[in-house]
């Protein structure tokens, strides 16, 4: 690869942790009462697994939290 691909690549990769960390944020927040901060950031980490080898990056967020967001929907408050 050229360097500034590899580059591109990981300036994608570290925009798309930081998009992750929020949606883990958020959740994490609107869920409180259903489960710990550390499951949200669990389940979204499990979630995003599933586009490991996505070529286009962009809609993984909005993807993963609304698949997350439909497992916690479904808890009860504790």
């Amino acid at each position: 690869a050229r360097p500034e691909v590899a580059m591109s690549q990981s300036v994608q990769n570290q925009n798309l942790d930081e998009q992750l960390t929020r949606v883990a944020e958020r959740l994490a927040r609107r869920y409180h009462d259903r489960t710990t901060a550390s499951e949200v950031h669990a389940a979204v980490d499990d979630e995003a697994a599933h586009y490991d080898d996505a070529r286009i990056t962009q809609f993984i967020p909005v993807l993963v939290e609304h698949a997350v967001q439909e497992r916690l929907r479904c808890r009860r408050p504790r």
